[in-house]
């Protein structure tokens, strides 16, 4: 009997481990879906803000968490993304993580869930973008509420390319949407609208060359101009009703960072969240932990 009380306790004990951490792994589960989720820093884009070796947080708790289907998202297919109830929206200046939208070509946005970028949000839906001489301006004000940081490196990219060296090795000044017709770079870009839901646009040659990508992806349809006109999926259109809102993202080191200056703007839905916290951060040569670089991101 004693045996036999000894299996029974054992297996009690055994089943109560399982259930506990069960419980444990779907509490860190739904807590990786819809409040929080760590990301690695793996290039100096963001530098001085972010450097590599860094372990961010990302609040998912801000826009709200995204739900979708796994399958047809690995798979490369269509399908819908849905948030749940978010209690903000991003704002200029906020730093954010969100999946790459022109993973195969910069000409057509699709959406590949394991590639990540992080950077500092720029415009938001409703704002008119411009670059002048290297420094952002929105709705026609220069941008000045950032960190001192940030604002030396456009300092830099001011100088070197107006009155330096113009042209630096490894650095491409051509912009989106590198159109001969629009002929921006990332010291002279701009305006650019960036749509909101509900926005109605004419469509006129400019902004099919702006706005191609966007319309395409929201319609799954073909968008062509020809003799002077929009043609969707065959069908003459003069307007376009915006059905998403999209954001422009820039990387605070301006001179190594592949941003919305070269490849244009990114679909709400394509957001994770905002990027909150330092939470680790190890330097990648020698290993050793940076505990000076734990703490909020500015």
């Amino acid at each position: 009997m004693k045996i036999k009380n000894w299996i029974e306790c054992g297996i009690n004990i055994v089943w109560k481990i399982f259930v506990i951490g069960i419980c444990i792994f779907l509490c860190w589960l739904g807590a990786q879906i819809f409040l929080f989720s760590s990301y690695n820093i793996p290039s100096d884009s963001m530098q001085p803000t972010l450097q590599p070796g860094d372990r961010i947080l990302v609040n998912k708790t801000c826009m709200g968490a995204r739900l979708f289907d796994l399958r047809p998202a690995f798979e490369h297919r269509p399908f819908k993304i849905y948030r749940t109830w978010g209690w903000n929206k991003l704002k200029t200046g906020d730093v954010a993580v969100f999946n790459y939208p022109y993973p195969q070509t910069r000409d057509s946005i699709g959406f590949d869930i394991m590639t990540y970028y992080v950077k500092r949000c720029i415009g938001t839906p409703g704002d008119s973008l411009e670059i002048v001489k290297g420094y952002y301006k929105i709705n026609g004000k220069k941008w000045i509420d950032m960190p001192v940081s940030v604002r030396r490196k456009q300092d830099s990219l001011h100088y070197v390319f107006c009155y330096g060296e113009r042209k630096i090795h490894g650095v491409s000044t051509k912009a989106f949407p590198k159109k001969k017709k629009i002929g921006w770079s990332i010291l002279d870009f701009g305006p650019l609208y960036i749509p909101k839901k509900g926005d109605i646009l004419f469509l006129n040659e400019r902004h099919y060359l702006l706005y191609r990508c966007l319309i395409e992806w929201e319609q799954g349809k073909k968008l062509i101009w020809e003799n002077g006109s929009a043609y969707l999926d065959g069908k003459r259109i003069a307007y376009y009703h915006f059905k998403k809102n999209y954001y422009f993202m820039g990387g605070d080191n301006v001179f190594s960072s592949v941003d919305s200056r070269y490849w244009g703007l990114v679909p709400e839905e394509f957001i994770a969240g905002k990027a909150t916290l330092i939470w680790k951060s190890i330097e990648p040569y020698s290993e050793k932990m940076r505990w000076e670089r734990i703490g909020k991101i500015r």
